[in-house]
C-alpha cells in the first residue's frame, strides 16, 4: 500500500472509525463490493428512465456535436451560453440580472463546489455546515484542511406540531458559531438530505452572521426549483449585502434528469468566479463543450416540463411517507423538496448493518444516514423518483428487512 498524502488520508474520514469500526471510506467500500440479490434498484439517485430529461436535452447536444457548438470552449464555458444562463439564473434567484463574467460552468454541480473551496479555503480555515447535510462536503472540506463545525437541524415533531412546522437550524448555536469568526459557511437548499427548506428567519439569520462576521457563503441550491405544494423558497444571495458574498450552486443534473451530461452552474461576485476559472483551468479544464448548449435551453423552456414533474414526484412523496409512517420500524417527514425522504429507523440497527441487509437480502441501494453527519445517524436516504410500481414494492421490502434486524 503506498503513502498516502494527508489531504487524502483527511478525505476518508479516519475518525469515524470509533463509531463505525473503520473509515467513512472503507465504510463505503464494504457496502459497494458486498453482494446485492438479482438485479439491484438504486435508491440512491432518481431513476432517468422513468423520468427522462426534457425533450430538448439530446436535439441540442446533438447540434453542437455536429458542428453548432465549439469543442474548445474558455474554460469557465461558452459565452453565448454563459450570457442566457446568467439571465436566467438571475430570475430565478431574484437578484438583479447578472453578466457572463459572474457564472462558471463546471462538470457538474459538486464539481463546482470543489472549484468554490479551492478558491476560498486555506488550511484551517473555520467552515461552518448543518448537521445534517450533503454527503460530500464535509469530506472536501477535510481535503482543503478546514476545520469544521457542525449546526444542528432542528425539525420539530410534525405529530405535535403539523405539517406547517418549519425546519430550521439551531440560530443560538449558528450565532455563537459565526462569532467565532468563520471563513466560510456551506449549505445545501432544500437540505439534502432531509429536503427541509428553511424559512425566512434562518436564511436571515445565515446572511446577517455573514454580513456581521465577515464570511462567504456557498448555497448549494440544485434543488430549489423542486419544491412542493407551493412552498415559498428564500434565495440567500436575493438579501441585501449577499450577492457579493455568495457562490450560489445550481444545474439540471437532477430537476430535468440531466446528470449523464455533467453539467453545473455556480453564480458569484466576479471575483471569485474569476479564482473558480483559475482552478478549473488546471483541473477539468471546462464543461463538456457540446452539452454546455443544453444550458441554453434550460430553465427557460422547463415551465410545463417542471409542472408535470413536480405532480408525479409530489404523488411519490405522499404514498412514500404514508407507507413508511404505516410501518413499525421506520417514521419520516414529509420533505419540502427535493427527491428524497430520510426516514428514522426505529429498532436499533445500526445504519452499515441495515444498508448491507438491504442490498443483500432486498435487493435495494440506500445512502446510510451515517454518510451525512452525527445527526444523520440513524437514518437512510431514500430517492423516491422511481418507476412506481417497483418503488411500493422496494418500499415492502425495506420495511420487512429492517423489521428482520429488530
Amino acid at each position: 500500500m503506498p503513502h498516502l498524502p494527508e489531504a487524502l488520508t483527511r478525505l476518508s474520514l479516519p475518525e469515524l472509525s470509533g463509531t463505525l469500526g473503520m473509515s467513512l471510506r472503507d465504510a463505503e467500500r464494504e457496502l459497494e463490493n458486498a453482494p446485492g440479490r438479482g438485479p439491484l434498484l438504486d435508491a440512491t439517485y432518481a431513476d432517468t428512465h422513468r423520468f427522462p430529461a426534457p425533450e430538448w436535452a439530446l436535439p441540442a447536444f446533438t447540434e453542437a456535436a455536429s458542428g453548432g457548438g465549439m469543442t474548445y470552449t474558455p474554460y469557465r464555458g461558452d459565452r453565448p451560453v454563459r450570457e442566457a444562463v446568467a439571465h436566467n439564473v438571475s430570475t430565478v434567484l431574484g437578484v438583479p440580472a447578472t453578466g457572463a463574467a459572474d457564472v462558471i460552468l463546471t462538470p457538474g454541480t459538486q464539481g463546482a463546489l470543489f472549484v468554490a473551496l479551492a478558491s476560498i479555503l486555506s488550511p484551517g480555515d473555520l467552515v461552518l455546515l448543518p448537521d445534517p447535510d450533503y454527503l460530500s462536503t464535509e469530506r472536501m472540506l477535510r481535503y482543503f484542511g478546514a476545520r469544521v463545525r457542525r449546526i444542528p437541524m432542528i425539525w420539530p415533531d410534525e405529530s405535535e406540531t403539523g405539517r406547517g412546522a418549519r425546519p430550521t437550524l439551531d440560530l443560538d448555536e449558528l450565532e455563537r458559531a459565526a462569532a467565532e469568526k468563520p471563513r466560510l459557511m456551506v449549505f445545501s437548499h432544500p437540505n439534502n438530505p432531509t429536503g427541509a427548506i428553511y424559512g425566512e428567519d434562518t436564511i436571515a439569520a445565515i446572511a446577517a452572521g455573514a454580513r456581521e462576521h465577515d464570511f462567504t457563503v456557498i448555497a448549494d441550491e440544485l434543488y430549489c426549483r423542486l419544491v412542493y405544494e407551493g412552498e415559498r423558497f428564500h434565495h440567500l444571495a436575493a438579501l441585501d449585502g449577499m450577492a457579493e458574498r455568495t457562490v450560489t450552486l445550481l444545474g439540471p443534473s437532477k430537476t430535468e434528469s440531466l446528470s449523464g451530461y455533467r453539467l453545473g452552474v455556480a453564480a458569484g461576485p466576479k471575483a471569485l468566479v474569476d479564482a473558480m476559472e483559475d482552478v478549473q483551468s488546471v483541473t477539468a479544464l471546462r464543461a463538456p463543450a457540446y452539452a454546455q448548449h443544453l444550458l441554453s435551453h434550460w430553465i427557460a423552456e422547463d415551465g410545463e416540463f417542471l409542472e408535470q414533474r413536480l405532480v408525479e414526484y409530489q404523488a411519490l412523496r405522499d404514498a412514500t411517507v404514508k407507507k413508511i409512517n404505516a410501518s413499525s420500524v421506520l417514521r419520516v417527514n414529509a420533505s419540502y423538496g427535493t427527491a428524497y425522504v430520510f426516514p428514522e429507523v426505529l429498532t436499533g440497527a445500526t445504519d452499515q448493518a441495515i444498508a448491507l441487509a438491504l442490498k443483500e437480502k432486498a435487493g435495494i441501494v440506500v445512502n446510510p444516514g451515517y454518510q451525512f453527519g452525527g445527526a444523520g445517524t440513524g437514518h437512510l436516504r431514500l430517492c423516491f423518483a422511481q418507476d412506481e410500481a417497483a418503488w411500493d414494492a422496494a418500499l415492502d421490502r425495506i420495511i420487512d428487512v429492517i423489521g428482520s434486524l429488530a
